[in-house]
């Protein structure tokens, strides 16, 4: 059974959409009136983030058009979305997107959506095999690409995630941070350190973010470059100067280069803005290269007290 037939949105709404989901199919309630009305209202409440509000008024519109397969696949969307209700979203989601795919097993937003659902619980070869099919049925959902890649790189199937993951950004018209991120991400487990960093370096270009200096100093690890790794967290404690990870990480970058004081005095600065017994223990062992057997022995002491 095929979806209901559609009108234009307002122009406005159909933009916002297009460039929050550009894949989908943009429809309209036959007849208009209220339930168009009210359609548009979630649709743009989605677009915000608000999924639950979204759920309710979605409700209503499924309930007049039961056999709907765009609405049903809305509602499965924002439920699955709906932060506020994490226990049994998915549940609900997995009910509507089941109930989509029965009704047109040829639409391939539901199945979408359900690989979404499964990699939710874990289950990221259901979420592969739904988002295959995604694919493959006459009206497919690109989006599925990038989902079914999410799904091979936790299966570390990452050669394959990585095919994905650049067909979809190459079919996508909006590319969005997320999806740079994602692609990243896959060439940093691949172990291609050099394309990675050039994806995290663009991304900082566009915006300084401290995660994405993290996953740069990541790569400049991999590839055996800690002094530059250390400018770059130098700039991030600069911009940071209480972020206790920042430090704790250049004081393993000054440890690896034999530079003890430095990493004392980074070990010291992490412990006293998140002490922890990592920042101790780590610290004893610098100690211990320094001869400095009694502050090795007193951290380790203290570290076991926390």
């Amino acid at each position: 059974m095929k979806p209901t037939n559609y009108k234009r949105f307002s122009s406005a709404l159909l933009l916002l959409l297009i460039l929050e989901f550009p894949f989908a199919a943009v429809p309209c309630l036959a007849g208009g009136g209220v339930d168009q009305r009210d359609f548009d209202e979630a649709m743009r409440l989605c677009a915000l983030g608000h999924y639950g509000s979204a759920a309710k008024i979605l409700r209503e519109v499924q309930r007049k058009h039961p056999n709907d397969v765009f609405i049903l696949t809305e509602l499965g969307t924002a439920y699955m979305n709906d932060y506020n209700d994490v226990s049994g979203g998915v549940d609900k989601a997995e009910k509507c997107l089941r109930r989509a795919i029965q009704l047109d097993p040829e639409f391939g937003k539901p199945y979408c959506r359900m690989a979404e659902c499964c990699d939710a619980k874990g289950d990221f070869e259901a979420g592969v095999k739904y988002a295959t099919k995604a694919l493959s049925v006459k009206k497919p959902e690109y989006d599925a690409l990038r989902e079914r890649a999410g799904a091979y790189s936790n299966l570390k199937r990452d050669k394959e995630a990585l095919v994905d993951i650049e067909a979809f950004l190459k079919k996508t018209p909006k590319i969005e941070k997320k999806h740079l991120v994602q692609r990243a991400t896959i060439l940093e487990n691949l172990k291609q350190y050099d394309r990675a960093l050039a994806e995290y370096r663009k991304l900082l270009k566009v915006k300084y973010e401290d995660q994405v200096v993290y996953r740069e100093v990541a790569c400049l690890q991999g590839l055996h470059r800690p002094e530059e790794a250390i400018r770059s967290l130098n700039t991030l404690i600069n911009h940071n100067k209480q972020d206790d990870s920042g430090y704790l990480t250049r004081a393993r970058l000054f440890e690896s280069l034999g530079k003890h004081k430095e990493a004392v005095d980074d070990y010291s600065k992490a412990f006293e803005l998140q002490p922890s017994t990592n920042a101790l223990k780590e610290r004893a062992t610098v100690y211990d290269k320094m001869g400095r057997k009694d502050l090795a022995e007193k951290d380790r002491q203290e570290a076991a007290r926390l």
